[in-house]
């Protein structure tokens, strides 16, 4: 009776020594699946952190035309500034305050230059570049200029590479353009009437690179006397006009002097045309006309004539 129990007793203690066997693989088992799937998320995080890394880093862009170039700066979280420089010259810095995308342009020197550009995002991330240019540009606008010649206005535009056209005009009326005769010329000079009166003269000169200069003129426009003389067998005959009338006509015929004006009887100030004749004396005549208008404007006339009786 007693050897059944023993033998019972051992079989009870085996059976309990393999079920805690199996509870301990049980529990390991879900500890290593727990550890797993720890470790896969946090390697899935990982991964995803420097997929946003490098999402997030800062894209930058220079795009050239001929006289300007553009700087395109883009990021995901927000450009903190744009920062560039010519030729190591003082920094210029552009604020962006968390724009994701910007387009600057800025204009390209003349001559050889190198331009650094850096973009800053808000994570303080950065990326730059470096760029050389060498143009050649003609920034150097015509000169314009006037004179007056022979009661006329001349007009000169000149240009140190070449010139392509003037325009021209009174006022607010149409403008005339004036082209130059080849490609290859400097100047451009013509002349014209003034115009009677005050009047704003506005000239424009363009050059081959089509820098343009414009200026603006106040003219009055005056006219002086017209002197005409003329022998007729023994007579010399002359006419004075002007379209304002006269302030002063004198004449000195062989040393006598004539005079028309104020002090005249037959004084007119509106008066347009005078007309005078005298007869030659023999041998050489000398005659000297000065003739001023009410604008102020004057003209002389010097003559010499000989004449022998028939």
């Amino acid at each position: 009776m007693n050897q059944i129990l023993v033998t019972n007793n051992d079989k009870s203690k085996k059976s309990n020594s393999n079920d805690t066997k199996k509870i301990i693989i049980f529990f390991g088992v879900v500890i290593l699946v727990f550890g797993l799937a720890i470790a896969g998320v946090y390697g899935y995080k990982m991964i995803n952190k420097d997929e946003d890394l490098t999402i997030s880093k800062p894209q930058l862009k220079l795009e050239e035309t001929e006289r300007e170039v553009t700087i395109i700066a883009k990021s995901e979280i927000g450009i903190d500034k744009i920062i560039y420089t010519w030729d190591e010259e003082e920094l210029k810095e552009v604020e962006m305050n968390g724009r994701t995308s910007h387009e600057e342009k800025i204009d390209i020197p003349n001559g050889e230059s190198i331009l650094k550009v850096k973009v800053v995002d808000k994570s303080g991330q950065e990326i730059d570049s470096t760029k050389s240019f060498n143009r050649k540009f003609d920034d150097t606008k015509p000169i314009i200029e006037t004179s007056i010649v022979n009661s006329r206005l001349k007009i000169t535009a000149t240009d140190e590479t070449a010139i392509k056209y003037i325009t021209y005009k009174w006022n607010e009326e149409e403008a005339i353009t004036v082209e130059a005769e080849t490609p290859e010329d400097v100047i451009i000079e013509t002349t014209i009437d003034i115009k009677r009166g005050k009047n704003t003269l506005i000239i424009t000169a363009v050059d081959s690179s089509d820098n343009l200069e414009t200026i603006d003129k106040l003219f009055s426009g005056v006219n002086n006397p017209v002197i005409e003389v003329v022998k007729i067998e023994d007579k010399l005959n002359m006419k004075i006009t002007h379209d304002m009338g006269f302030e002063k006509v004198e004449f000195s015929i062989n040393g006598k002097i004539y005079t028309y004006d104020k002090n005249f009887s037959g004084y007119d100030s509106t008066k347009q045309e005078i007309e005078y004749q005298f007869s030659l004396k023999e041998g050489e005549n000398i005659v000297i006309i000065t003739a001023v208008s009410t604008e102020g404007t004057q003209e002389i006339y010097k003559g010499k004539c000989n004449y022998t009786a028939e």
